[in-house]
């Protein structure tokens, strides 16, 4: 029978939401697809027909919670009134207060989707598509207020908020501190020494030494390599005519 596309949405939550009564009760590798299905009351035959394995849950419910998070923030009033920072630590705390809930589940497969390197790149890719996107429309934004100057790197500085984000989950993760204190100190230091860096131009100035370095002292010093090739060159040539000759 043909079902509609809102309850195929219905069942695909109530999968996801399944998985993480399940994992949380029991973990990742005593979890059966056939126990998810149930507790999600569907047949265990129709679970495949929404996630080949149980991987597949894991990466839909952290792709589901970053999608949360960005409308989340849509929702904040006069968000784009607010620092860089301040739009960095609502993402940042945003993240954790929607891990909340479901902290046991989390605790026990966020390694297992967020710290796995390069081998999961196309499941993962989603979550960080959605941060990155973000992340770079705050930058933009602080650019064109004057708030920081255009870094040269941005790409590379939303992969290292990005980076940041999973340091501090993982950390939050751990923090036994009273209502997370120590998380929010980490929070708050941490954006303010970066964004302090930014607004310095920190990075931009790296650049400049660097290219002045390769300017001054690598291109002004190719001739000591590139005469002694040239003297090679004509030695062959020489060398191969003095043949050629006998």
């Amino acid at each position: 029978m043909k079902i509609s596309q809102e309850q195929k949405a219905i069942n695909r939550h109530a999968i996801i939401r399944a998985a993480v009564a399940v994992i949380s009760e029991k973990n990742f590798k005593s979890s059966t697809m056939r126990q998810i299905a149930k507790a999600a009351g569907i047949g265990d035959a129709t679970i495949y027909n929404y996630f080949a394995t149980k991987d597949a849950i894991l990466f839909a419910y952290y792709g589901d919670h970053m999608q949360g998070c960005i409308q989340a923030l849509t929702e904040v009033a006069d968000f784009h009134t607010f620092t860089l920072q301040e739009q960095l630590q609502t993402l940042f705390e945003t993240g954790l207060e929607h891990y909340l809930a479901d902290r046991e589940f989390v605790e026990k497969t966020f390694h297992r989707v967020l710290l796995r390197g390069s081998r999961d790149w196309a499941q993962v890719k989603p979550v960080r598509t959605a941060f990155l996107a973000a992340v770079d429309d705050m930058l933009a934004a602080a650019v064109e207020v004057g708030e920081i100057p255009e870094p040269v790197f941005q790409e590379l500085i939303g992969q290292f908020f990005m980076d940041a984000y999973i340091g501090v989950a993982h950390y939050w993760l751990a923090d036994e501190s009273e209502g997370f204190a120590n998380t929010s100190v980490l929070i708050d230091q941490g954006l303010d020494l970066a964004c302090a860096m930014l607004k310095a131009g920190i990075a931009n100035k790296i650049f400049d030494i660097t290219v002045f370095l390769f300017k001054n002292h690598v291109l002004n010093r190719l001739d000591r390599f590139v005469e002694p090739v040239r003297t090679m060159g004509k030695m062959k040539r020489q060398f191969m005519e003095g043949m050629d000759e006998r």
